[in-house]
């Protein structure tokens, strides 16, 4: 009760990504502990449909671009425009708008603009107009062959910024980290695992491998596996996410005792053969194969260099995250929630990658390609 009469509460979050798979919840979560929500989006544009549920768009408070625009985190106008504009005091910048892994690979160029070029003028508008805090989604994406293989942690990070991710998706979130690092104000960062959810559309990922194949378990189609499938890689139910990151967002920064106050939030890890077999308790006929020239694919290379799991036992000491979905109770929900949609002749289905140039709405864990 005395936490919601705190000055923070009193002040409003800026969610950068807001209509993505992280983003749109993560409003939904701020909302119902009665915070202020100010979402931003490149697809949230004035007059035109809400890229958020509906349930969620009518309680924000939509930001726009010069002109009505959407708000590209690459325009730095565009971001200055809406923290300048706010009659609430923005208390916490959330940025979520960044490429998945494989997306990464494709386009690096732009993905490098989005992510590390769009951090660098959010916290320049951020010193500004005086936001006193930043919050950033990271990635197991950012650990390399080098890293621990079991429990790996946010800390490792930190310590080890000279190893080699592998990849220009690990690169892209290691400039975060060092812009975040010279920034003067109160910088957080989650290494999110795989993210698992029920949405209508994601991105071009590695650990959407999963996604793909309980969306196939659903449609009754053969689905071809991009991952080895004896690999363990470690996700998260969203539900259990968003939890983490709003304890994150609220601890007091003396609480946050990790070094740059980056948290690992992790929910399990499988391989892929262990989630077909809890796919098939569900949909017995469930139907698999690998792809071909596996080894060559941008997936099956990450998942071999990311570590098997990280460790929650830092978030859970210092803010007191503890994820409760597994693997047998996120299989099912997920897979439940598809019939739904299935059902309704709505099916989710994932959408490629807009073509260079066509300014894609680079989102964490969504890419919708109108």
């Amino acid at each position: 009760g005395a936490q919601v009469c705190s000055p923070e509460f009193a002040m409003a979050t800026l969610i950068i990504g807001a209509g993505g798979a992280v983003g749109s919840q993560l409003a939904r979560q701020l909302i119902r502990s009665s915070r202020t929500v100010i979402a931003a989006d490149r697809r949230l544009v004035q007059y035109e449909r809400s890229p958020l549920p509906p349930e969620i768009a009518s309680l924000v408070i939509p930001a726009y671009g010069p002109g009505g625009s959407g708000v590209d985190i690459r325009d730095e106008e565009s971001l200055a425009h809406v923290v300048g504009s706010q009659t609430q005091p923005i208390a916490t910048v959330w940025n979520l708008a960044a490429p998945l892994s494989v997306e990464s690979a494709e386009n690096p160029g732009i993905a490098m603009e989005v992510t590390v070029g769009g951090m660098e003028k959010l916290l320049r508008v951020c010193s500004r107009f005086g936001v006193g805090r930043v919050c950033f989604t990271d990635s197991i994406g950012s650990f390399g062959s080098e890293a621990p293989r079991q429990n790996a942690t946010a800390k490792w990070l930190v310590q080890n910024p000279k190893q080699d991710p592998g990849s220009d998706y690990g690169k892209q979130k290691r400039g975060c980290r060092e812009l975040l690092k010279r920034w003067d104000g109160d910088s957080r960062f989650a290494v999110l695992p795989g993210l698992l959810h029920a949405d209508p559309l994601w991105g071009k990922g590695t650990t959407e491998y999963a996604l793909d194949a309980m969306l196939c378990a659903t449609e009754g189609k053969e689905f071809v596996c991009p991952v080895p499938v004896d690999v363990q890689l470690p996700m998260v139910y969203r539900d259990d996410l968003i939890h983490g990151l709003v304890l994150l967002q609220d601890a007091e920064e003396d609480e946050l005792l990790e070094p740059e106050r980056g948290y690992c939030l992790p929910g399990f890890s499988f391989s892929a053969l262990e989630l077909f077999e809890e796919i098939k308790k569900v949909e017995p006929g469930f139907r698999w194969r690998e792809m071909d020239n596996l080894e060559d694919g941008a997936a099956a290379k990450f998942s071999r260099i990311w570590p098997d799991s990280v460790s929650g036992f830092e978030a859970s000491r210092d803010f007191g995250f503890e994820p409760i979905y597994d693997l047998r109770t996120t299989v099912r929900k997920v897979m439940r929630e598809h019939k739904v949609h299935l059902k309704r002749r709505e099916l989710p289905r994932s959408k490629p990658l807009p073509p260079v140039g066509a300014s894609p709405p680079y989102l964490q864990g969504a890419v919708d390609v109108p």
